[in-house]
């Protein structure tokens, strides 16, 4: 291919690329999803304040964190340098689509919510907020597997977990705590 169409394919992708942001714009709104991004910095809980939530390996396995951003950690769980599950805990306030999933669940693992999702997964969502996962990997993992990891994540403390603004705007400067059975009375 000669230069000079070379530099005219990539003028034409390069303006429709323009045009179709241009087009779009307006349009962002209806579009699926949203990002940490679109959320102010104070109502989203940062990454690093999930680390300390998760289960403590057992003798012989490691517990490596593969991924922190805002509103996100991932770990994954290995024993003799093979990965069983994979962990997260994730804000849902950056995706409600995944909170409203819950809303139909009827099983409940230490009071909260649980959902099975497909054969290797289990999520769980605490305080109305926080979504916890465990998906197995490599020869997978039982379902009494998985809710056994999932109850040795510090769920009260992830229940009491807000964003800097929230703790701020609490007397004390500390946020209340939450727990399924305050939900509970507020429900009734």
């Amino acid at each position: 291919m000669n230069r000079a169409l070379r530099w005219g394919l990539a003028a034409l992708l390069a303006t429709g690329l323009l045009v179709g942001a241009v087009v779009l714009a307006p349009f962002s709104s209806w579009l699926p999803g949203g990002t940490v991004a679109d959320l102010p910095l104070a109502q989203v809980v940062n990454g690093s304040a999930f680390n300390r939530l998760f289960p403590a390996p057992e003798l012989g396995q490691q517990l490596v964190f593969t991924q922190e951003k805002r509103g996100f950690s991932e770990a994954r769980l290995k024993q003799a340098g093979e990965a069983l599950a994979l962990l997260a805990i994730s804000d849902t306030r950056t995706a409600p689509d995944a909170r409203a999933k819950f809303e139909g669940s009827r099983e409940r693992l230490q009071g909260w919510p649980l959902l099975e999702q497909g054969a290797q997964a289990s999520a769980l969502l605490v305080a109305d907020r926080f979504q916890v996962k465990v998906i197995g990997q490599g020869q997978g993992l039982a379902a009494d597997q998985r809710h056994a990891l999932l109850e040795g994540f510090d769920l009260p403390g992830l229940a009491a977990l807000a964003p800097a603004r929230e703790r701020a705007a609490s007397p004390g400067g500390a946020s209340e705590a939450f727990s399924p059975e305050s939900a509970l009375q507020e429900a009734a």
